[in-house]
C-alpha cells in the first residue's frame, strides 16, 4: 500500500526531498523531527544521506519519533544498513508500535536480521 502512496525505495513516484533541510529539522522539536522523518520516508532511497542523522532518533525519548525514525529507515531500504544494530536493540522497546516499526524496517533493510515471528512474544 505504501508504494501506492509514492513512498519507499521501489516507488518510481518517490517524492523529491530537500534532504539537507530535513536533516536540520531532525534536530528540532518533536513536531519538526516527526515532519522531517515523514518527508525523508517519502523520499525513499534518495534520502540515504540522512541515515546517520536518523539513527540517533531510534533512541529518542518520544515513542512516536522512534517509530517514525524506524519507518523512515525502512523506506530508505538497504542503504540504511548502518542502522541494523540500533534497530535490533529497538526490538526491546517498551512501545509495541515502535517494535513493530523496527521489525518492518529490518525486513526492508536486511530480512535476515528480522525476527522470524511477527512480534516478539512478551512474557511476564
Amino acid at each position: 500500500m505504501l508504494s501506492l502512496l509514492g513512498c519507499g525505495e521501489g516507488s518510481p513516484q518517490a517524492k523529491k526531498v530537500d534532504v539537507a533541510a530535513q536533516i536540520v529539522a531532525l534536530k528540532g522539536t518533536v513536531d519538526s523531527k516527526s515532519n522531517a522523518l515523514t518527508e525523508l520516508a517519502a523520499g525513499g532511497s534518495s534520502c540515504q544521506a540522512a541515515v546517520k542523522d536518523i539513527i540517533p532518533l531510534l533512541n529518542d525519548e518520544d515513542a512516536a519519533v522512534r517509530r517514525l525514525a524506524a519507518y523512515a529507515l525502512g523506506e530508505i531500504g538497504v542503504a540504511a544498513k548502518a542502522a541494523v544494530p540500533e534497530l535490533t536493540k529497538m526490538l526491546q522497546d517498551s512501545d509495541m508500535t515502535a517494535v513493530t516499526a523496527a521489525i518492518n524496517a529490518l525486513r526492508a533493510i536486511d530480512p535476515s536480521k528480522a525476527p522470524k515471528e511477527a512480534i516478539p512474544s512478551v512474557t511476564q
